[in-house]
């Protein structure tokens, strides 16, 4: 049977969090109807943002790794919940020849289906995913803009907030930070946010009563149930 290969580790309380999204959305009526699942979380990845911003080593080689060992238990697809990971994206696939599920495609996608009369996507996710503009490639893709938080905001409430799930730091706090930070983005002019960083998500909190928060987390789980569904169909005939 076709397994699903997660590519994991940053962070791994992200990983976790997709797996149980990944089990809970699966419409399955037994054990046996939920989709194969390999995970290699390697928390060792060097850091995405600081690679991105040249402050770092790039992760791409351990990415490579990791997948390999994937591959190596029969992998034949590929999810990476990590965003910012995804600016290595074209190198690992050229390295490994893998089939990846794109979260950030993914999340657009969502996006569009679940809010057709959105034009501006607010966008709380990490600095390297912002400098890589992997949002806003995306996005242009589908004629959609995208509203970025201010360099002030961008440091003091979505970094901090990230920093603090990472490190186990008080959430309460960081949901806080979210919060702020999604009124500032509707006070910009964005119509729905996109949690962009899979870290976001465990502290949306009350960030949804001030714009809809698509969760880059679920849309990779979705895009992976429908993906291994047709897989899973025509390897159990």
């Amino acid at each position: 049977m076709s397994l699903l290969g997660v590519l994991g580790g940053m962070g791994p309380m992200a990983t976790a969090t997709f797996y149980r999204d990944l089990v809970r959305r699966t419409p399955a009526r037994s054990d046996q109807e939920h989709i194969p699942v390999v995970i290699w979380s390697d928390g060792r990845v060097p850091d995405r943002s600081e690679a991105l911003l040249g402050h770092g080593p790039s992760p791409l080689p351990q990415l490579v790794e990791g997948v390999k060992q994937l591959q190596a238990m029969g992998a034949d697809l590929m999810a990476m919940p990590c965003n910012t990971a995804h600016a290595f994206l074209p190198g690992l696939r050229r390295a490994t020849g893998a089939d990846f599920v794109d979260i950030v495609r993914a999340t657009v996608a969502a996006t569009i289906e679940r809010h057709p009369e959105t034009r501006h996507v607010g966008v709380l996710g990490t600095r390297g995913t912002r400098i890589a503009r992997l949002y806003e490639t995306a996005c242009s893709e589908v004629g959609l803009a995208v509203i970025q938080p201010t360099e002030h905001d961008q440091s003091a409430l979505v970094d901090e907030a990230i920093r603090l799930v990472k490190g186990g730091g008080r959430l309460d706090h960081a949901t806080r930070l979210v919060e702020q930070a999604t009124r500032s983005l509707a006070a910009a002019g964005a119509d729905v946010a996109v949690a962009a960083c899979t870290e976001i998500p465990l502290a949306i909190g009350r960030a949804t009563e001030v714009l809809p928060i698509v969760d880059s987390v679920e849309c990779l789980a979705d895009a992976c149930i429908e993906a291994c569904a047709p897989r899973c169909s025509t390897t159990t005939r």
